[in-house]
């Protein structure tokens, strides 16, 4: 973030009750805790395929 953005997002901050500023903060990691679980789940679920079939592309065959 640029210095100009950090200092509108402070005076933001500052101006804000503290009431809403608990609230916006968490819902931020709220957001960020979803995010982590869907990206945790999607990891999950790929490496679930990759156990099912774990030789598949380990080999190469080739005719000639």
């Amino acid at each position: 973030m640029e210095i100009s953005g950090m200092n509108a997002a402070l005076s933001a901050v500052n101006s804000a009750s503290p009431s809403s500023v608990v609230g916006l903060t968490s819902m931020k990691m709220l957001s960020n805790s979803i995010e982590a679980s869907e990206q945790m789940g999607a990891d999950f679920a790929k490496m679930m395929e990759n156990s099912v079939t774990p030789y598949i592309g380990g080999n190469i065959d080739l005719s000639v």
